[in-house]
């Protein structure tokens, strides 16, 4: 097991970064990709395959699994993601009794399974990037706490590049902002937890929740609550790791 260093970290980013964003300036500026949910799952199917091959490699070829954080899972660290489970739970309740049956024949069995498909590789690649190898790398370098944060800094500006997919500037800003608040709440976990595995899974969830929420038009009110839930946990944990730093 070698540890990843921060420049490999930097330059995996690097590499991640310009293959999603030239894949998906091609599909969508080049070819003039398709603009509803179904079609646009099955454009970024063939981008998230080429992305997570990518970070498989680099995980194999430099580092191996555990040390990117694939190591033994601490079950009391998961007690922080309890509010982040909570709240897919009731997301998903509120889209599942309020989705309109067409809606959801919209996508057909083909459809939903590129939904299930396609946000379960964005969650691995991104995880395995920006959790893994990125805030390991970085953690050999940096404090813990700055580590975290330019993990999360680099995981919300990387969100810059759904501007190439058509969308507004407005809603991408909007979006790199949220995103950074996820990552806030996950970077900490993710050192809290030693496993990437609940990260993924609940990302992987996460993801399916925002596509279904804006298929049914529910994504405004929910991602409100998702902030305020996100943000407390985000503050404790965060203020716990600082002072845990300060005392070494």
């Amino acid at each position: 097991m070698t540890m990843p260093s921060l420049r490999l970290g930097m330059g995996a980013t690097g590499i991640y970064v310009a293959i999603i964003a030239l894949a998906t300036y091609y599909v969508f500026h080049i070819q003039g990709g398709p603009t509803q949910p179904q079609g646009l799952l099955i454009a970024l199917l063939p981008i998230q395959m080429i992305a997570v091959l990518f970070c498989v490699g680099v995980v194999l070829r430099y580092t191996g699994w555990r040390a990117v954080g694939f190591g033994r899972l601490d079950w009391w660290g998961m007690v922080w993601f309890l509010p982040g489970w909570v709240l897919i739970g009731f997301m998903g309740w509120h889209i599942f009794t309020t989705v309109a049956a067409d809606d959801l024949r919209g996508f057909g069995p083909f459809g939903l399974v590129v939904l299930v498909l396609t946000t379960f590789l964005i969650a691995f690649g991104e995880e395995v990037l920006f959790r893994g190898i990125l805030l390991r790398g970085a953690m050999t370098r940096f404090s813990i706490p700055i580590a975290m944060l330019l993990s999360t800094v680099l995981f919300g500006v990387f969100h810059f590049v759904n501007g190439l997919a058509g969308q507004g500037a407005v809603e991408t800003t909007q979006q790199v902002l949220f995103v950074m608040i996820v990552g806030v709440f996950l970077a900490p976990i993710a050192v809290r937890v030693g496993n990437l595995w609940p990260l993924i899974i609940w990302h992987w969830f996460w993801n399916m929740a925002v596509i279904l929420g804006q298929t049914a038009g529910l994504l405004h009110p929910l991602t409100l609550v998702g902030i305020a839930v996100q943000a407390v946990v985000s503050i404790w944990l965060w203020t716990a790791m600082i002072r845990q730093h300060k005392l070494h």
